[in-house]
């Protein structure tokens, strides 16, 4: 059975045959809006540091961000339809504003990390990703004519040459390579100082899931895997991938860094991974060393692993 990661568990129904009636649907005096700036969610101003989306009234989109804030269908939660607002550049929690003192912006990480419900976590990521979406794809990739968004915002069309352009998934393999008692991870060098995580990149064209996890472990580390197994999945919204998770067993042999990507590589123990994943530790090798939080698939696979026991 696969483990449930953050951002996963979509609490609506998509409703994709609703989507060519979007504009009516925001129309609908039921109708409700979370808002986005920045990638950035508005969240109620929390009690008890809980966080939750403030949803508005979609009637008030006009009157709160302007009449042309760019707005998609995310679906519908029982009889009420639900959108996502981009504020772009209006803020209105600043002072002044119609929200100030009711809600604030949060970096989505920040808030996936803070308690928030899953399926509103997952709310979130999926606006966020389109909103992403809509933003680097505002030209025809045929023609280079200026898109425009329809369907809710889940499709582009070319007002040039009539083609169609879609919202896009990134699929990106993040694997852990284990021997025996012991787990590989490596680091970045954009990575925050300490910070070790499990090796990722991207699948491409023309090859399965377990093909890419095998050729990334080769081509950054230097190790032989023979096999992996997928433990979880998790649609990770910086920007657009789906991450699929795997633990691979490797063949003994030296690690051969490929420092264009990789900085560091350590193997760790299953105890000091254990440790690791409640806190910075003290590593012989490393130093100051810390594991990716909960939201990441990359703390999923490390959890796994150890429940899994030795091999």
């Amino acid at each position: 059975m696969l483990r449930r990661t953050a951002f996963e568990g979509f609490p609506l129904d998509r409703a994709s045959h609703r989507r060519r009636e979007a504009d009516t649907l925001l129309n609908e005096p039921r109708a409700e809006l979370i808002v986005l700036r920045a990638g950035q969610p508005l969240l109620e101003v929390p009690a008890r540091d809980l966080h939750r989306p403030l949803r508005l009234a979609a009637s008030s989109r006009a009157a709160v961000l302007g009449a042309d804030a760019p707005t998609v269908f995310l679906g519908m939660e029982d009889t009420t339809p639900v959108f996502a607002a981009d504020a772009g550049r209006q803020d209105p929690t600043a002072p002044g504003g119609k929200l100030e003192g009711l809600a604030t912006f949060m970096e989505l990480r920040q808030a996936a990390g803070a308690g928030m419900d899953p399926g509103e976590l997952a709310l979130l990521g999926m606006a966020r990703a389109l909103f992403d979406w809509h933003a680097r794809h505002r030209f025809c990739a045929a023609c280079g004519t200026p898109t425009a968004a329809v369907e809710g915002g889940w499709k582009r069309a070319c007002g040039g040459c009539g083609a169609e352009h879609f919202p896009r998934v990134d699929p990106v393999v993040i694997m852990l390579p284990t021997r025996r008692d012991s787990c590989l991870v490596g680091r970045q060098k954009r990575f925050p100082p300490g910070m070790h995580s499990a090796l990722a990149g991207f699948v491409e064209p023309g090859e399965s899931i377990v093909e890419a996890c095998i050729r990334e472990i080769a081509e950054e580390v230097g190790l032989i895997a023979r096999g992996a197994r997928i433990v979880a999945t998790q649609p990770w919204p910086f920007p657009s991938q789906l991450m699929v998770g795997l633990i691979a067993e490797v063949e003994d042999g030296p690690v051969t860094l490929d420092t264009e990507e990789i900085e560091a590589a350590v193997w760790l123990r299953r105890q000091e991974v254990e440790a690791a994943l409640q806190g910075p530790i003290r590593h012989p090798v490393a130093g100051r060393l810390w594991l990716p939080p909960a939201v990441a698939v990359a703390h999923t696979l490390m959890q796994a692993w150890i429940e899994a026991g030795p091999t």
